[in-house]
């Protein structure tokens, strides 16, 4: 098979990404910085809109985020949320239980009341006033299991109940996403009654999807991966099968109206129950070497550094300290209570910093309809990554602080 012309600059985008942002990670890494910061700043640095946009390849930019290059960014979430799920069986799930439901439904409830409170305070139009505050609410599962990953921190106590918190979170974020579209296209607030609905029956696809890849996940990748001849046994034929059932989940999910990183969650949570999860867990690893850097240059990527001049410093500075009190407050506080541990929950607090996906989605959506102004839009979106950068800060520094208080008793 002969590859299509235009498939050609999207493959060379691809390695052109990769490269450059792994190596900014290792040398931040080197630093003693969240390798996630190198890679988002060397997406920034190769956008469109900078050194990806300048240099030509057959006339062309060598980097454009086209429809290949955003259906790989998908792929790499997936493969993330997917290793994530993988150190997180059903028995960890039942030991956050309660906790990781309060902390995730208050640490999207805090952040999204303050934004639109504070928006209003500053009399900015209510319809713009609730797009800002949905941009908050939703934490970046992704950035959250990554960097508890890097820390070796995702067994822990305040580990375990960050990322099924942050999990619930992105499935309410998109149910407010939901409403969100609902209220731009009847211009009017929905009911109290639609919202609550729209909310549950998230909530409840979610459990459901969840309970299933728990249940009888495990069985189907079994029964699948032993189902042929000895004679024709392959290496790699189980790990093969366990990451399609990934894309499997994702794509059910997807279909259901969830994130489809959600489903690979779900589904890397199913296989961590079963016996195939050591060599799984080794297999998607190596995956998420090249993966995880791509995943998050594409967010830098989508950077446009250029308008940082356009950017309100007050109302982003607003912003930006609403949007870490938010999760501190709305799930740090929460968590310190429950937990009877003030460090523990100020960890947790500072792991839902950071935004990404959905919040990305939930400002071009408002963009998009016209409903917030270019001005308000680069405001946002170097709010998101002032959260990218601040909130991989703040939970390495608590994280470092309690092993050198560990190591001196």
């Amino acid at each position: 098979m002969v590859l299509e012309f235009d498939a050609i600059p999207s493959l060379i985008g691809i390695l052109v990404l990769v490269i450059p942002s792994m190596l900014l990670g290792r040398i931040c890494k080197h630093f003693g910085i969240s390798e996630i910061i190198g890679f988002v700043i060397g997406g920034i640095i190769l956008s469109p809109f900078a050194f990806g946009g300048w240099i030509q390849f057959f006339d062309r930019p060598i980097i454009e985020l086209n429809e290949l290059i955003l259906s790989f960014w998908q792929i790499a979430g997936i493969i993330i949320l997917f290793s994530a799920g993988l150190h997180f069986p059903f028995s960890s799930l039942k030991n956050a239980g309660v906790k990781a439901i309060i902390v995730g439904i208050t640490g999207v409830i805090v952040p999204l009341a303050l934004g639109y409170g504070i928006s209003i305070l500053f009399g900015i139009e209510w319809m713009v006033a609730l797009i800002i505050a949905a941009t908050l609410s939703a934490t970046s599962i992704a950035a959250a299991v990554t960097i508890l990953e890097e820390l070796d921190k995702e067994k822990t106590q305040e580990g375990n109940i960050l990322v099924n918190a942050a999990v619930l979170d992105d499935v309410l974020g998109l149910a407010i996403l939901s409403s969100i579209i609902s209220i731009v296209i009847g211009n009017a607030l929905p009911s109290l009654e639609l919202v609550l609905f729209e909310i549950s029956e998230s909530l409840i696809l979610w459990i459901v999807l969840l309970l299933a890849s728990i249940f009888l996940l495990p069985k189907i990748v079994h029964v699948v991966a032993t189902m042929r001849p000895t004679s024709l046994e392959s290496r790699g034929t189980k790990q093969a099968t366990a990451l399609g059932s990934a894309f499997g989940i994702a794509a059910i999910a997807a279909s259901i109206g969830l994130n489809p990183i959600v489903g690979a969650f779900a589904a890397g949570m199913g296989i961590a129950g079963s016996k195939l999860v050591r060599q799984v867990k080794e297999f998607v690893g190596e995956l998420q070497i090249i993966f995880a850097p791509f995943f998050f240059a594409v967010i830098g990527a989508q950077i446009d550094i250029t308008n940082i001049l356009s950017v309100d410093l007050s109302l982003f500075l607003v912003i930006l300290v609403i949007a870490i009190l938010g999760k501190i407050l709305g799930a740090g506080v929460p968590a310190i209570i429950l937990l009877k541990n003030k460090n523990k929950g100020l960890r947790i607090g500072y792991g839902m910093v950071v935004r990404g996906e959905i919040a990305f989605i939930t400002a071009g959506l408002g963009l998009g309809y016209g409903i917030i102004s270019e001005n308000i839009f680069s405001t946002l979106i170097f709010v998101i990554l002032g959260t990218i950068i601040i909130g991989p800060i703040l939970l390495k520094h608590s994280f470092k602080n309690q092993d050198k208080i560990s190591n001196s008793t």
